[in-house]
C-alpha cells in the first residue's frame, strides 16, 4: 500500500450547489441541464493518452456492463474518460496538483443519468462513489502513487486498481475510504474459479474470468453475488446473439425439410390412392 493510501487526508468541503434540480422517486436531486461550470470547463485533452488494447476491452467491457446493469435507473450514472473537476479555485497555472482527472471508470449514484462533458462536483452536490482505474505502463506512477491521494482529498468512497500487464496473475485491488484515507478490501473467491473484490457501493464483484478459447478471453469482468452470475460482455453477448442466429437459421432449415418431407409423403399417399382406386375400377 502507497504511503498516499496510509496517511488520513482531510475531504474539502462541498460549495453550495446552484442551478436547477428535480427529485428522482428514491428523493435523490437530480440535476438534468449542465451546470455553468460544466459547460465552461474543458472537457477534453488536447494531447489524448492512446490505450493498448488490454486497456481498451476491460474498460469498455466494465463501462458497458455497468450500463446494462443499471438501465433504467434514472439517478446512477456511469462515466468513463471525463475529467472530474472537485477544486472550484483549480488553476493550472497556480496549482497544478489538484489537476482534474478522468478516471478509467467512475460510478455516481444519486446524480441524473445524463449526457456530461465533464463531472464537476460542486454542482452536482456529490463526487462519485467508485472509481477505476486500469494500469498502464505510462500511467503507473499515478495510477499507483498519486491518484489515490487526490480521491481521497475529493471523498471518492472506493478506490479499485487493475494492472492487466502484472507479472503475477492479474487481480484487481480495491480500497474502501475510511477516516479520510483507503484501507484494502479483501479479495474473495468467486464462481468458475475467478477470483475478484467486492464493491460495497456497487454490490458487485470486480474479477477476471478464467481465460476461454477465445484470444481476449480472461478480461475483466463483474460478477453479481446476488444473481450468483457474472455480467454479461459485449463480445459474450455477441456471441450469444450469433449462436441464437445460427440456432434459428437450423431451425428453420429443419422445418423447411419437415415440410418438403410432409410434402412428397402427401403426394406418394395421392398416388397411391389414385392407384388403388384405379384397379378396383378395372
Amino acid at each position: 500500500m502507497t504511503e498516499a493510501m496510509r496517511n488520513p487526508i482531510r475531504q474539502p468541503d462541498v460549495p453550495v450547489l446552484t442551478g436547477k434540480r428535480t427529485r428522482a422517486a428514491n428523493g435523490a436531486a437530480l440535476r438534468w441541464t449542465p451546470g455553468p461550470d460544466e459547460l465552461r470547463l474543458p472537457s477534453c485533452e488536447d494531447d489524448p493518452v492512446p490505450q493498448n488494447t488490454r486497456q481498451l476491452v476491460a474498460v469498455v467491457d466494465c463501462f458497458d456492463s455497468l450500463r446494462r446493469h443499471w438501465r433504467g435507473r434514472r439517478d446512477v450514472f456511469v462515466g468513463s474518460d471525463q475529467f472530474i473537476y472537485w477544486d472550484p479555485a483549480y488553476d493550472s497555472r497556480k496549482n497544478p496538483a489538484n489537476y482534474p482527472p478522468a478516471p478509467d471508470l467512475y460510478v455516481a449514484f444519486g446524480v441524473a443519468n445524463r449526457h456530461r462533458g465533464s463531472y464537476v462536483v460542486w454542482e452536482e452536490g456529490k463526487p462519485p462513489d467508485f472509481v477505476l482505474e486500469i494500469v498502464s505502463p505510462s500511467s503507473r506512477r499515478q495510477d499507483v502513487e498519486e491518484k489515490p491521494d487526490l480521491y481521497a482529498r475529493m471523498g471518492v468512497s472506493e478506490f479499485f486498481l487493475y494492472d492487466p500487464e502484472s507479472k503475477r496473475e492479474p487481480v484487481p485491488s480495491g480500497f474502501e475510504l475510511r477516516g479520510g484515507g483507503y484501507e484494502p478490501l479483501p479479495a474473495e473467491a468467486l464462481a468458475e474459479g475467478a477470483v475478484g473484490v467486492r464493491s460495497k457501493a456497487l454490490g458487485l464483484c470486480l474479477c477476471v474470468k478464467p481465460p476461454g478459447p477465445a484470444p481476449l478471453d480472461g478480461s475483466l469482468c463483474w460478477y453479481d453475488p446476488a444473481a450468483g452470475e457474472f455480467l454479461p460482455t459485449n463480445q459474450e453477448l455477441a456471441d450469444d446473439i450469433c449462436r441464437l442466429a445460427d440456432d434459428n437459421h437450423r431451425l428453420a432449415s429443419d422445418n423447411q425439410r419437415l415440410v418438403d418431407d410432409k410434402r412428397q409423403a402427401e403426394a406418394k399417399v395421392a398416388e397411391l390412392e389414385a392407384l388403388i382406386e384405379k384397379m378396383r375400377r378395372g
